[in-house]
């Protein structure tokens, strides 16, 4: 009664920033490669084969990027789901399996101790130096953290092998029951749900489990928990392709008697609330 006002509060802000990346892919063919290309047994029209080819070879590129390891410094390339989905409090500690010496992001660096915590993910790593055999209390215990700190995963991403292994889990239990329709998206904009616009998934805890040969492995692949509400990859500029030389009548452009393409792709993988996804690794 009649005491004073308590005094203000406010939050601390941390100045995070980054900038979009371009990845390019090139190729070229001589005048005289796509002159053949048609005769005997060569490869038809040669352009329209390389360009279809590298087109495949960009995006598994980029794929590769954006799944690369924790300790894989993106430098020009995209950042990874690894390093935005790690924690210097594990990843750090001599008593698990690897001790990671460099998983900043942006321009943070992560440090074990309360005031840093805040831009660690959810990680279950493997401790006493071996990897470990996946069980439902790993899986469980990953939505509990997640769930706790205030995220919810909208889509697990593991490899084919631990796929495999979370269905010999589940099926004689009789609790990995229930497929989902999943349509992609991209930066929030999404196709019309339907037989031609979705692909069937698994599902564990109603989040589907979407696998990729890229992910990486200890033993088995890890799996990452994403809250796709706070980490996404930002399309600057989507894949473009370019292309320039004699078939297209600008031989000085490229200084040669041939073609040459392009495909180059605008953008960044960001997070912009790393506690809200996770991670676990280390399983045999």
């Amino acid at each position: 009664e009649n005491a004073p006002l308590l005094e203000t509060t406010k939050p601390t802000f941390e100045h995070v920033s980054t900038k979009p990346k371009t990845v390019a892919h090139s190729f070229d063919l001589s005048e005289t490669a796509m002159f053949l290309a048609d005769k005997d047994d060569g490869l038809g029209d040669a352009r329209a084969v390389m360009k279809m080819e590298m087109a495949k070879h960009h995006t598994e590129h980029i794929n590769q990027m954006l799944l690369s390891d924790v300790q894989t410094v993106a430098g020009n390339d995209f950042e990874s789901l690894d390093r935005i989905t790690s924690s210097a409090f594990v990843e750090t500690a001599a008593s698990f399996v690897d001790v990671i010496t460099d998983h900043n992001i942006y321009n943070l660096t992560r440090t074990t101790g309360s005031s840093q915590s805040w831009y660690d993910a959810q990680v279950d790593a493997g401790a006493a130096a071996a990897n470990r055999s996946l069980t439902l209390n790993i899986l469980d215990g990953m939505f509990k953290s997640v769930w706790e700190a205030g995220g919810q995963p909208k889509v697990i991403l593991t490899g084919y092998d631990t796929l495999e292994t979370i269905q010999q889990l589940l099926q004689p239990q009789q609790r990995f029951v229930e497929m989902k329709r999943v349509v992609p998206g991209v930066n929030g904009v999404k196709g019309v749900p339907g037989i031609q616009g979705g692909f069937m998934v698994a599902t564990y805890n109603g989040v589907p489990i979407i696998p990729s040969k890229d992910v990486q492995k200890d033993g088995s692949s890890r799996m990452y928990f994403l809250d796709t509400d706070y980490s996404w990859f930002t399309t600057a500029k989507p894949t473009l392709y370019h292309e320039s030389g004699i078939e297209t009548g600008d031989p000085f452009g490229i200084n040669r008697l041939g073609q040459m393409g392009m495909f180059h792709t605008m953008g960044e993988l960001v997070s912009t609330f790393f506690k809200a996804s996770g991670k676990i690794r280390d399983l045999s």
